[in-house]
């Protein structure tokens, strides 16, 4: 990662995005199957009301392997994964790095997030995500949405099997604290992407506050 793309004050270096599709009814279940870590900000999707977002941190990959590996050595993990399978319908996670400070989705930090929107960005090449990045921020600044938090797919090898993350792909995924539209991309930021970036417009559900037991 380049340095001059990130930002000072950043918290959690490494975050999991969690994108849960869950069987009907099953959010609310989900929240306490899910929330393990301490670290986690949950979102429900506006529209989708089976889907969750979560968004856990780290500050690292060694952190992560020691937080996970002690979460799923506890007695109470058995029982959880199973009832994590039973809710879910389909999802996927993202391993991705910050690229600018978190403020405000408050990872762990007691205060409730903010509603917000995330725009997920499918790159067509990894060289492509320092330029995108910057112009992207700098269009959404000139339309008055200033970005919060912005990440990009962390390319390292996943060392936690028990959690698989997305593989062979370059993602950008930009968070605004707004409701407001989301301006069009410019031809430019478009011929970057394999296809038009996926718009969520999350509002946040709770922080978990459990942790391995």
């Amino acid at each position: 990662m380049n340095a001059h793309w990130t930002e000072a004050g950043r918290t959690w270096p490494l975050i999991e995005f969690h994108d849960l599709r869950c069987e009907r009814g099953g959010r609310e279940a989900m929240i306490g199957v899910a929330g393990l870590a301490g670290t986690e900000s949950f979102f429900s999707v506006m529209g989708e009301p089976d889907r969750l977002v979560m968004i856990r941190g780290f500050s690292g990959m060694d952190a992560r392997r020691e937080v996970l590996t002690q979460i799923h050595a506890g007695p109470a993990w058995a029982e959880r994964r199973r009832s994590y399978a039973d809710l879910l319908r389909e999802g996927s996670v993202r391993l991705v790095r910050t690229l600018s400070p978190e403020r405000n989705l408050n990872l762990g930090g007691g205060a409730r997030p903010l509603p917000c929107v995330a725009l997920v960005s499918d790159l067509r090449f990894p060289e492509q995500i320092g330029n995108y990045h910057l112009w992207l921020r700098l269009l959404l600044r000139k339309a008055g949405l200033d970005p919060i938090a912005s990440f990009a797919t962390l390319e390292a090898e996943n060392d936690v099997p028990s959690v698989p993350v997305r593989r062979y792909r370059s993602e950008h995924v930009g968070f605004v604290a707004t409701d407001a539209a989301v301006p069009e991309l410019p031809r430019e930021l478009r011929a970057m992407l394999r296809s038009p970036p996926e718009i969520l417009r999350l509002e946040p559900v709770r922080q978990a506050a459990l942790r391995a037991g």
